[in-house]
């Protein structure tokens, strides 16, 4: 039987992160987002510093599809960056392939894109909800938040495009986008929870969790 999984991309500073353990919470499955660090850490031999400070850094050229179509890599044929996504490839899939659950970020969208029981959801929000919340919560001056947004959204989408050759945030891309300033946490989490149980329980569908 095929594991149920939700993967949310989200713009940085507009709550994709919270909702997704909220979402994880409601449903009972299992979460992931900086828990893929350590296990990706472990895959490849990077340490958990190293990982957490380049995963999400793309200063090469393209590397195609090859990471997750099962490619066998050495550290003497990749760079440490391209090593690093084919290690989050392996431990993305492996847990997708396990247990029901929701992983924030690394591409899973595109990595799960043959999964049959995904839901693919990307979170945004507006300039003015982002800045409040990265300034509110992650620490960040107010007069370097807009900046610091615009750098973060910048690596995402060069990591996405370097990796998937796709756009990210792109709506051909997933199933599901919300705006956080439009219909806040807590209804995102309702959306994401009911848009869940239509797409994974069909016959179920007027009922909501």
């Amino acid at each position: 039987m095929s594991k149920k999984i939700i993967t949310i991309g989200r713009t940085y500073g507009s709550g994709g992160r919270l909702i997704g353990r909220e979402v994880a919470n409601k449903l009972g499955y299992a979460f992931y987002d900086k828990e893929l660090i350590e296990l990706a850490a472990k895959e490849c031999g990077f340490s958990p510093d190293f990982i957490k400070a380049n995963e999400q850094r793309s200063a090469f050229g393209f590397f195609a599809n090859l990471a997750s179509q099962g490619f066998s890599y050495s550290k003497d044929t990749l760079p440490p960056a391209d090593m690093l996504f084919v290690a989050q490839c392996k431990v993305i899939q492996d847990i997708a392939a396990k247990e029901d659950c929701v992983i924030v970020g690394r591409c899973a969208d595109y990595i799960l894109r043959d999964f049959e029981e995904c839901l693919h959801v990307f979170i945004r929000s507006t300039e003015e909800d982002c800045i409040h919340r990265v300034t509110t919560y992650y620490g960040v001056a107010r007069d370097k938040a807009a900046e610091e947004i615009k750098k973060m959204d910048r690596q995402r989408g060069a990591h996405c495009k370097r990796y998937t050759d796709r756009t990210w945030g792109a709506a051909e891309n997933y199933d599901l986008m919300l705006n956080t300033a439009r219909f806040g946490i807590d209804g995102c989490v309702e959306l994401i929870a009911e848009a869940a149980q239509r797409a994974f329980h069909p016959s179920r569908g007027d009922s909501v969790y």
